[in-house]
């Protein structure tokens, strides 16, 4: 998933200042289950995370019967 950089702004302004850390190219959203790292692509106008694909891999691997 990605996003420009005005809505990732504005998403952020959602969090807590403790839920986030900031690094040269990275945000890290510190959520409840796992981290979401925002990472920027390209021109740095967009900024992407594989969090969702991420959440769905590991339902589904919990769905797995042995």
């Amino acid at each position: 998933m990605c996003l420009t950089a005005s809505y990732l702004a504005m998403f952020l302004t959602l969090m807590g200042p403790d839920q986030i850390s900031a690094e040269p190219g990275r945000y890290i959203v510190h959520a409840e289950t796992r981290d979401a790292h925002w990472v920027a692509a390209g021109d740095g106008e967009h900024w992407c995370t594989m969090a969702p694909q991420i959440d769905t891999m590991q339902r589904l691997a919990s769905l797995r019967v042995e």
